[in-house]
């Protein structure tokens, strides 16, 4: 169990930077402003759930 909870660590460790840039980087907030998310949390849930296509509000919070 610890070998495969170091290799999780450093996987997370190099992904995280990555995938912290879609919600964090000014681009992608300028970018989900343009599409008129207004403010962090509008945007920030819209792109979360993203991957999951168009659903209803009761989805999402489920995820």
């Amino acid at each position: 169990m610890a070998r495969s909870h170091t290799l999780a660590r450093r996987l997370h460790d190099r992904i995280e930077p990555v995938h912290a840039v879609t919600y964090f980087a000014p681009e992608a907030r300028a970018a989900l402003d343009g599409l008129g998310f207004r403010g962090f949390w509008m945007g920030y849930f819209a792109a979360r759930s993203a991957p999951l296509g168009k659903v209803p509000a009761d989805v999402v919070t489920a995820a």
